[in-house]
């Protein structure tokens, strides 16, 4: 026990007190580059993947020179997160080994460029997890990050709104597909709408916790104005909820219920008074959300009731990639080359009037492309997150709130991928991987506090 708390205290310490300048600066740098990473397409070019990763490697090296100006350890060690490290260096050798020439054969990939191309987004996210995770650490800079994160998320949706009802262009230029649909800076309206669901996740999760504290006294946070709190929070969520119904996204709004679904579950006020004037509340803002999804739901409704074709579709194409998979199960075709290796299985009925390059469910994808061993290490670390997010202790809504935007992510994202490509997209795996890492840092966070208030040794301290 004492050990343990020990290592609490050290949490704690590292959370709180050491360089709050360089850090807040790093926080703000990675909330600029989160603002503008969805803005060309979404980030979905090799161009722009270049261009991110030496973004990050920037801001990993701005961090690397605080930490070692402060002669401190890390604030979160790898050992503090598990298998999470050896999963993430397991991939990225095997992604490594895909490219190089073996004997027998050139390559173990049937496109080593592709494959050097997903082991450059793959360190990107990771080095970006880890920046983020360290930052967030602090449960007043994690919490301002959300707060300043659910502002941007805000205005991408009331930008693409804007963009839908004044000539329907991406920033001003004439929209090639999904005319009539909300696409904001994207290219495609499902994968914006898996970026909106985190928004609507978010503004949801916010506005329960500012909701619960506005209505109680014992709430340790000292929220100034919490009633306006409220009413931002209820008017980003509206306004969040209208752009993604404004997608025409069947699933992206599916993967939106869902995630709050998970909020609502992990958010339920433990007084019952409070319980009652939380659904009173409640209940108008569904209506606020109700009015706004009447205005832009038309296309929506319209598309529910022509499901069966497309599913179809979707199917045979299913049945086709585990074929695929079957052909190399153990080392796939190589990480990224899923457009080439497809031809070698594609056929009617499923159409062949089109190029194939996603097979629609980013499991298969991975399966597909790195085999039944290393394709599930991606699921295997994001179960992991799952797992010790759950786990975290209660307190206070405000206290768990990064915990539990983490989590309605995380069932947002793997809801998705069932039957999309969202997370292939690198706007949208980065805020991703953002969320998910400040909800983690914070979990952290609040094991190694409630360890310490657990030991009679410690907790008076």
């Amino acid at each position: 026990m004492a050990a343990r708390s020990s290592r609490g205290s050290a949490t704690r310490r590292r959370a709180r007190g050491f360089q709050p300048l360089s850090n807040t600066v790093l926080g703000w740098l990675v909330l600029i580059f989160l603002s503008l990473v969805p803005l060309p397409l979404g980030s979905n070019r090799p161009l722009f993947w270049a261009v991110n990763a030496g973004l990050v490697s920037i801001l990993g090296l701005v961090f690397g020179i605080a930490w070692l100006a402060s002669g401190e350890g890390l604030r979160v060690r790898m050992r503090d997160i598990g298998l999470l490290p050896w999963a993430f260096g397991a991939l990225c050798v095997y992604l490594l080994v895909q490219i190089l020439p073996l004997p027998g054969q050139p390559f173990l990939s049937d496109a080593p460029g592709a494959t050097l191309l997903m082991l450059l987004r793959t360190l990107t996210y990771g080095v970006f997890f880890f920046i983020v995770l360290q930052v967030s650490l602090n449960p007043e800079r994690a919490h301002h990050l959300l707060n300043m994160a659910l502002a941007v998320l805000t205005a991408h949706a009331i930008l693409a709104l804007a963009m839908l009802r004044s000539g329907d262009t991406l920033l001003g230029y004439d929209k090639v597909a999904y005319l009539g649909s909300a696409t904001g800076t994207f290219i495609n309206r499902n994968s914006f709408a898996t970026f909106l669901a985190f928004g609507c996740v978010l503004a949801f999760a916010k506005l329960l916790a500012d909701l619960q504290h506005a209505l109680s006294e014992r709430d340790p946070y000292d929220l100034d104005r919490p009633w306006l709190h409220v009413a931002l929070a209820a008017f980003a969520f509206a306004a969040l909820a209208g752009t993604i119904v404004a997608t025409q996204s069947r699933m992206g709004v599916a993967a939106a219920l869902v995630g709050m679904l998970v909020v609502a579950a992990r958010s339920i006020p433990s007084v019952r008074i409070a319980r009652v004037s939380a659904v009173i509340v409640a209940t108008g803002v569904v209506a606020l959300v109700g009015f706004v999804v009447v205005l832009n739901g038309g296309g929506l409704l319209e598309r529910l009731f022509y499901t069966d074709q497309s599913w179809a579709e979707r199917l045979d194409l299913y049945r086709q990639v585990v074929e695929l998979i079957g052909i190399r199960p153990f080392t796939g075709f190589g990480g990224g080359s899923f457009q080439l290796a497809f031809q070698q299985v594609h056929q009617p009925p499923l159409g062949v009037d089109r190029v194939w390059d996603k097979a629609h469910n980013s499991y298969l994808t991975l399966l597909s492309e790195l085999g039944l061993v290393a394709g599930l290490l991606i699921p295997l670390m994001l179960l992991t997150i799952g797992w010790m997010l759950a786990r975290a202790p209660g307190g206070s809504a405000r206290e768990r709130l990064p915990v539990t935007v983490a989590l309605g992510v995380l069932a947002v994202g793997a809801s998705h991928s069932l039957v999309d490509f969202s997370l292939e997209i690198q706007a949208v795996t980065l805020w991703f991987v953002a969320l998910l890492s400040c909800g983690l840092a914070q979990a952290l966070y609040l094991a190694t506090s409630r360890s310490a208030l657990d030991d009679p040794d410690t907790g008076s301290r």
